[in-house]
C-alpha cells in the first residue's frame, strides 16, 4: 500500500455519517460515534498543513478538529492498512533485535546472498512494499521466531 492522502470528504448530519476519500481512489464511511462526535459538523476540508495527511473538522458550534489520515482506515480495519501496520511492526521488532545484538548488515546481507542496499531497503520504514519473504529470513537469522493468531473477528 502506497502512502496515502485524502483526497476529500464529505459528512451527512442527518445520518450521521462521515465519508472520507483517499487519493487512491478508496472510499470509508464512519459513523459519527466511531470518531466520537456527538455535534453535527459544518465543514470539512483536506488540511494543507499536513498535505493532505488530515481532515479538518468545523462543528456546528463553530470549534475545530483534525483527524488524521488513518483513523477511518484503523476503525473500519481496511485489510491494505492493517496489513502495511504489521508489516511495520514487523520491521521495527527486527531493526530493534539487529541494533540490540549489534548484528552488522553486511552479515545479514551474506546470509541472504543479496547486498547491502538491499538490506536497507528493506529496514526502511519509508519503503511500503516489503518482500515478506526476506523479512522472515532476516527474522530467523536473527533469531526471531514468529508465531501466527487468527481469532475472530469483533
Amino acid at each position: 500500500m502506497k502512502a496515502v492522502k485524502i483526497r476529500s470528504g464529505e459528512f451527512n448530519n442527518r445520518k450521521k455519517v462521515l465519508t472520507v476519500y483517499y487519493m487512491n481512489g478508496k472510499a470509508i464511511e464512519v459513523h459519527y460515534s466511531q470518531l466520537g462526535i456527538k455535534k453535527n459538523l459544518g465543514a470539512v476540508w483536506v488540511d494543507k498543513e499536513t498535505r493532505g495527511h488530515s481532515l479538518g473538522l468545523r462543528f456546528d458550534d463553530g470549534k475545530e478538529d483534525y483527524m488524521p489520515y488513518d483513523q477511518p482506515l484503523a476503525l473500519t480495519k481496511d485489510p491494505e492498512y492493517l496489513l502495511q501496520t504489521h508489516v511495520e511492526r514487523l520491521t521495527a521488532v527486527i531493526k530493534a533485535t539487529i541494533k540490540e545484538r549489534r548484528i552488522s548488515k553486511r552479515f545479514l546481507a551474506d546470509q541472504l546472498g543479496t547486498s547491502d542496499n538491499q538490506i536497507q531497503r528493506l529496514l526502511n520504514p519509508t519503503i511500503l512494499n516489503k518482500n515478506l519473504e526476506q523479512l522472515y529470513k532476516v527474522a530467523t537469522i536473527i533469531g526471531l521466531e514468529f508465531e501466527w493468531h487468527i481469532k475472530k473477528a469483533a
